[in-house]
C-alpha cells in the first residue's frame, strides 16, 4: 500500500482528515502543516498520496503535484467546490462526499502506479536530463525536475521530449 500524507496548517482539521481516512481502513503514515515538508517526506518515499487543501500556506496543491516525484499522486480539497482532474493531481469539492473521497483513495492506493506512470526508457531520459541540469547548471533534483516539468507546461510537449531535447543539446 502507498503512503497517504495529510496537508493541513490546521491541527484539529488534518486530525479529522486522518481520522476519515483511517475509518475507511487506511493508514495515514504523516500529517505536515506545509507542503514543502510533505515533498520531503515524498522524496524518501517510493510512492503515495498526498491529501491537502488546493492552496496552503507556502505553495499551491498545483506546485506541489508538480515538485513530487513519480508514483505520487495530490487529492487537492477545494472549497470552490470544483472537481478537476489532471496529471497526477485530483481536486475534491468540499465538503467531502465520504463515499467518493474514500473510494478514490482505494483507487489511487491500490493502484501500483500513479497517473503520471512512464515506462522505464522514459523514465531513464528524465533522470539522465535531471543529472545533466544538476551538474551543469548547479540544480537540486527538485529543481531540476521542476524546470523539466515548467519547460513541458510552457512548450506543450510531453516532458520525456523536453528531457531528450535537453540531453541532445548538452550531448
Amino acid at each position: 500500500m502507498k503512503d497517504i500524507i495529510v496537508v493541513h496548517p490546521v491541527k484539529e482539521t488534518a486530525m479529522k482528515i486522518r481520522a476519515l481516512i483511517e475509518e475507511g481502513g487506511f493508514h495515514v503514515s504523516h500529517i505536515c502543516a506545509l507542503a514543502s515538508s510533505a515533498l520531503e517526506i515524498a522524496y524518501s518515499k517510493r510512492n503515495g498520496i498526498i491529501v491537502c487543501p488546493f492552496v496552503m500556506r507556502d505553495m499551491s496543491s498545483t506546485d506541489l503535484a508538480f515538485r513530487l516525484p513519480q508514483d505520487f499522486d495530490v487529492i487537492a480539497l477545494s472549497t470552490s467546490g470544483s472537481e478537476q482532474y489532471m496529471g497526477n493531481m485530483i481536486t475534491m469539492p468540499m465538503p467531502i462526499n465520504v463515499d467518493e473521497f474514500l473510494k478514490t483513495i482505494a483507487i489511487l492506493s491500490s493502484s501500483t502506479s500513479s497517473f503520471t506512470k512512464r515506462s522505464k526508457s522514459d523514465e531513464e531520459y528524465i533522470s539522465k536530463a535531471k543529472e545533466v541540469l544538476m551538474s551543469g547548471k548547479h540544480m537540486s533534483e527538485i529543481e531540476a525536475h521542476k524546470f523539466l516539468q515548467t519547460e513541458s507546461m510552457k512548450t506543450g510537449k510531453n516532458i520525456v521530449i523536453i528531457a531528450r531535447n535537453i540531453l541532445d543539446e548538452f550531448a
